[in-house]
């Protein structure tokens, strides 16, 4: 069942007749924006008014089906990320990602929402796509691992934000929500939020905010767990790290096995080690190949390829590994590459539709992501945040008026408009 498709919002000079902000307003639209109330039309069905319904749990695909076509988004996103690296290290949380785009979907309809969640999980339902987000979210929570979301709205423009979509991002995704003035102050309330979240491993998300822009969604994860068979100091050991462009670097690694899993296809093999608690490992790729760049080695590697590499897991060997403590960040802006991966409307400054989030035309702008992660005896702490940028259709100006009123006599004509020709031609000089 599909969310049934709203029509999408036309920037013509004749629906912009009243304009009060820099947001191209909706011809329905009259009221003063900072005064009233938005309420979302009753006869506009939103995804989560379906999802709330029970929509989504008892769809066509099964959870594999469902693991594996988001899979595709995760690779999607990395390939695209890698193709971009140029010899650097590369790190994403699909998660945040996903996460974060799950809240500003639950505000999308039409072919925006379509592509929307098409991309994210393709080949489900947008019903059965939108509720594996939402049930994902709950299953990964636990002390190891941390999300946390918010919105952020102009404040000028918070009453044009439906109540019930805000609702909605609070009770499921326990959303912050705060209305803040859009301008230097607000850079820094994000960024000291997204700092406190990820315990300070994310310290500016974000170096700007518009201020035509409508809100800011926000999602955090911090992962910080111990291993659960930690190194001992005689499983530390001092070793040369050969990096790509052929440098080389002494660095502590870590050394062991017994407690590891083993993991190999005919390209590569690779190890589990795990956390305390059993519900996150720490898992390698190593390829077979030792000449070959990782970066393109990953780009390469298909969902087929990695899903017959995870089901290769045994214990059938004795296992002994190495790798080095480290420490990496990343950063992306990924419109660009979304839009690539067919999420395209929803970046288009005209065709985007998000009218079960507000009654102004409003399209995402930017969507940033920056990861930080430190691997070393003790454990991993990682974290991820993700910031959406929903940026205002920008208003077009009225153009000046002419008027033009036949309210005494007047000629007329029927014209060939090609040649510019009358076919019928006359005065009317009373009726």
């Amino acid at each position: 069942m599909k969310t049934r498709k709203l029509t999408v919002l036309l920037l013509t000079s004749s629906l912009l007749l009243s304009m009060g902000t820099a947001c191209g307003k909706k011809a329905n639209t009259t009221s003063n924006l900072r005064t009233r109330t938005a309420e979302r039309p009753q006869n506009q069905t939103a995804i989560f008014d379906l999802v709330n319904n029970g929509a989504g749990k008892n769809g066509t695909m099964t959870e594999e089906e469902l693991r594996k076509a988001y899979s595709e988004f995760v690779f999607g996103v990395m390939k695209r990320c890698l193709a971009a690296a140029k010899g650097d290290n590369v790190l994403i949380s699909s998660d945040s990602i996903l996460f974060a785009l799950e809240m500003c979907a639950a505000g999308a309809s039409g072919d925006t929402l379509d592509q929307m969640l098409q991309t994210m999980v393709p080949g489900a339902s947008n019903e059965e796509g939108f509720q594996f987000a939402v049930e994902r979210m709950k299953s990964l929570k636990n002390e190891q691992l941390r999300i946390a979301n918010s919105a952020w709205i102009n404040d000028s423009l918070k009453a044009s934000v439906y109540d019930d979509y805000l609702s909605y991002v609070k009770r499921h995704f326990n959303a912050q929500v705060s209305n803040i003035k859009f301008d230097g102050s607000a850079v820094k309330t994000i960024n000291k939020w997204v700092s406190d979240k990820t315990d300070g491993m994310i310290e500016n998300l974000i170096d700007n905010i518009s201020s035509e822009s409508l809100m800011v969604l926000v999602n955090a994860i911090t992962f910080d767990a111990k291993w659960a068979n930690p190194f001992d100091e005689s499983d530390v050991m001092d070793l040369v790290f050969h990096s790509g462009d052929g440098s080389r670097k002494s660095t502590p690694f870590l050394c062991g096995g017994d407690d590891g899993t083993y993991l190999y296809n005919e390209n590569a093999q690779g190890f589990l080690k795990y956390y305390e608690g059993g519900k996150y490992a720490f898992m390698t790729i190593l390829p077979n190949d030792e000449e070959v760049d990782i970066n393109t080695f990953m780009q390469e590697m298909t969902t087929e390829e990695y899903w017959k590499f995870w089901e290769s897991r045994t214990t059938e060997y004795n296992l002994y590994f190495q790798f080095p403590e480290f420490e990496t960040d990343y950063s992306q802006e990924l419109q660009n590459y979304l839009a690539d991966m067919g999420m395209k409307d929803a970046f288009h400054s005209v065709k985007a539709d998000f009218s079960n989030m507000t009654d102004i035309g409003v399209f995402i702008s930017r969507v940033i992501h920056k990861t930080h992660i430190e691997v070393n005896r003790s454990g991993t702490r990682a974290a991820a945040a993700t910031a959406i940028e929903m940026k205002c259709m920008a208003a077009m100006e009225p153009e000046e008026m002419r008027s033009v009123i036949c309210d005494r006599p007047f000629a007329y004509a029927i014209v060939d408009v090609e040649s510019g020709l009358p076919v019928f031609l006359g005065t009317l000089e009373t009726i």
